[in-house]
């Protein structure tokens, strides 16, 4: 039998703690009579992820419990005795404040799901129980916060991305297995990943139409159904598809229609569906866009100093005044000049001055900014200047200027994620980038123009968060570039990040201030556990829900961002940029950077109105990481305090170390650049660890424990 000791022993907790079954904690009533309780109960495991499991002894109603426990948690199948203190969270009954699991066996059966209709997983009796609903459509495949709707005629039911998120297709027929969690009020089916989904449609796409090989006057659209079938593509510049149907009648699983004699900079909307045996996929729209013949130039600017000791192939630029590089970017525009700015408090009068100046030289200015921050600073515009202010339930977060749209050589976007504000502007940790493309600037107005209300110079009813559709192109040729442009929340741009670190080979890096969504966590978490070497900055980490303390304890390298005099906003800097980087070494095949306005939060994928940006370039990684690498070795581990707790013996040594004076928590070796080489759980007073394979020299050994300081001790390696 394996035990994990978390707080203290279980032969000490199970002298204070009573025995019971699931369904007598359960207590089949809507809240457990055992809250504040200390009990022992036992299950098999039917769910892990970063945050808790959930076990179930038995089949059917009431046998299902759900356990919050994010340090060291147990394995799908495995049968757990687990001590903890019942708790009504937010009417969801949990086991909390856990002090003991013990695996007593591995690997068993899972109980058979419950069987029931869509309408019935909204019920108490199955909180926590493993069910399964069957030919389900999915009647609306993006609900906010990683939530699905199905619905098998019944009454519909929510899906939830507490341990997967999944690309439902509307209109396509499910199978899904997992258990329910409540919560929002609402009782949800939780897969654990993508064998707990079955596509049951007769005919579907396996994979989406996606536009490919875009040139100025070209595109192909390309898909794959589960079986052969033909391909029809309808095409137009509006969404009348005006321009005639393409087809393929020969059957197949892999489909590719190629749109020919198109005009460069030219927004398209299409319409692709396959055909079998009298079936039909469902219909799948999609806004598409030819490359431009714009520059393609693009620029990234960063707020504080950057390491050019890593440049590969250019210096990143570091700007002492981003003010004066956003108003040289403001006097570019002739003709148009689109805004969104979220924040304004404390901008400097300059920029606004130059916002002005563009106005009386005849420049069509538009300006758009959240409900919520009352941006007096907006009084300095000129009167003639229109502006609106949305989103009523989350925030209306971009940062961009959209400069010249209709002009190739001068239409510019300017994004990332720096407010104006004297914060952001003054002393934060932010990026800038901006691009030379039409093409790119178009699909920003578009995007513009859904929350203005129209394409003219009069706002009408614009629509924000929530009310917004996907109706912008995505990918993009710069010249030989490939980029992606999302939108939130209408895009899936959560699931987008998703996507790209889970398909790095080397390497990850990221500075995000906030993030507590549990799909990039899982993908970080993924990534790590595949070798991919992982690196990341986070400040809020004190946020609800942050993912850092689970990413901690896994044994990922992350960072709480900190001021070095320990000074907080507003009396301090922020690390506010949100961006990531993959891949970015020139050895590698696929570098990646993610940047924009998003944080990765719920809201940000949920409500708010964001903006993304993902390039596939060596040379703009490289500038990424330039400024992550000077943050990351202002605050490495050869400057954390040296635990005056923890020794190493024997030290000298020649391979075997013994660590104690910790008994829990995640042990690295990092080398002296604070690179990570290995990592290994503590569960003992002493914890070995192996050295033998390391070249002679000195190491850093790391202990990371939940919610405490991290500390550091060194050894040498002969």
């Amino acid at each position: 039998m394996t035990k994990i000791l978390l707080a203290c022993t279980a032969a000490l907790c199970s002298v204070f703690a009573s025995a019971q079954t699931i369904v007598e904690i359960q207590g089949e009533v809507d809240d457990s009579p055992y809250i504040g309780q200390v009990v022992t109960t036992s299950g098999i495991v039917t769910a892990v992820g970063p945050t808790g499991f959930f076990i179930q002894d038995g089949e059917g109603p009431w046998t299902g419990l759900w356990v919050y426990e994010n340090t060291l948690l147990p394995a799908q199948g495995d049968e757990v005795s687990v001590t903890g203190t019942v708790d009504e969270y937010f009417n969801n009954t949990e086991l909390g404040s856990v002090t003991a699991v013990d695996v007593l066996s591995s690997g068993n059966s899972l109980p058979n799901p419950v069987v029931v209709a869509t309408n019935e997983v909204n019920q108490e009796q199955y909180e926590a129980v493993l069910l399964r609903v069957e030919n389900a459509v999915c009647t609306n495949p993006d609900l906010g916060f990683g939530e699905i709707e199905l619905d098998d005629a019944s009454g519909a039911c929510r899906v939830d991305d507490l341990f997967y998120l999944f690309p439902a297709q509307e209109g396509a027929v499910y199978n899904v297995t997992g258990p329910t969690y409540f919560s929002f009020g609402f009782y949800k089916l939780c897969p654990q990943d993508a064998d707990d989904v079955e596509n049951a449609s007769p005919l579907y796409f396996t994979e989406s139409p996606e536009e490919f090989d875009i040139t100025t006057t070209s595109l192909s659209i390309n898909w794959q159904t589960n079986i052969a079938a033909n391909a029809m593509l309808e095409y137009g510049v509006t969404p009348s598809y005006e321009l005639g149907t393409l087809s393929d009648e020969n059957l197949a699983v892999d489909h590719a229609i190629a749109m020919n004699g198109l005009s460069p900079a030219t927004v398209y909307y299409v319409r692709a569906h396959s055909e079998a045996d009298g079936e039909s996929t469902t219909l799948f729209e999609r806004v598409v866009c030819t490359a431009s013949e714009s520059s393609h130039e693009i620029k990234a600017y960063f707020t504080q100093p950057v390491d050019n000791s890593v440049a590969t192939v250019s210096d990143a630029v570091y700007t002492a005044s981003i003010i004066d590089t956003i108003i040289s970017y403001i006097s570019l525009a002739q003709n148009t000049l689109d805004i969104t700015m979220y924040d304004l408090l404390g901008c400097d009068q300059s920029i606004f001055d130059a916002i002005n100046a563009r106005y009386t030289a005849g420049v069509d200015v538009r300006y758009i900014t959240d409900e919520l921050p009352p941006n007096v600073e907006l009084d300095w515009l000129d009167p003639g200047i229109t502006v609106v202010a949305g989103n009523e339930v989350g925030i209306m977060h971009d940062k961009v200027l959209v400069i010249d749209r209709d002009d190739v050589d001068n239409a510019w976007v300017v994004t990332g994620s720096t407010n104006h504000t004297w914060a952001n502007l003054g002393w934060d940790y932010n990026n800038m980038i901006c691009i030379q493309d039409q093409s790119l600037a178009l699909a920003y107005t578009l995007e513009f123009n859904e929350m203005w209300g129209s394409s003219t110079m009069t706002p009408g009813i614009g629509l924000f968060g929530e009310d917004k559709a996907d109706n912008t192109p995505h990918k993009f040729n710069l010249g030989g570039i490939d980029a992606e442009c999302y939108f939130s929340p209408s895009d899936g741009t959560t699931n987008q990040i998703r996507e790209v670190i889970l398909a790095s080979a080397d390497n990850i890096a990221f500075n995000v201030m906030a993030f507590t969504e549990n799909s990039l966590g899982a993908a970080i978490l993924t990534a790590y556990n595949s070798g991919v070497d992982v690196k990341g900055i986070i400040d809020y980490v004190e946020f609800s829900g942050s993912e850092y303390d689970p990413l901690l304890a896994a044994g990922v390298n992350v960072w709480d961002y900190q001021n070095e005099d320990g000074s907080e906003w507003p009396d301090g800097p922020v690390m506010h940029s949100k961006y990531a980087i993959g891949d970015y070494w020139p050895s590698s095949d696929n570098p990646w950077v993610v940047t924009g306005s998003h944080n990765w939060t719920a809201s940000a994928g949920s409500i708010n109105d964001e903006n993304t940006l993902i390039i596939y370039d060596h040379e703009v990684a490289n500038w990424y990481f330039q400024d992550f690498w000077s943050l990351w070795t202002a605050t490495d581990v050869t400057e954390l305090p040296t635990s005056s707790t923890v020794s190493v013996f024997p030290n000298p040594s020649t391979g075997q170390v013994w660590v104690s004076g910790v008994d829990h928590g995640v042990l690295s070796v990092l080398d002296i650049g604070g690179r990570q080489l290995a990592s290994q759980r503590i569960t003992a007073s002493q914890t070995e660890m192996d050295l033998s394979n390391f070249p002679a020299g000195v190491y850093i050994l790391k202990i990371a424990q939940p919610n405490q300081q991290v500390r550091v001790t060194r050894v040498i390696k002969q």
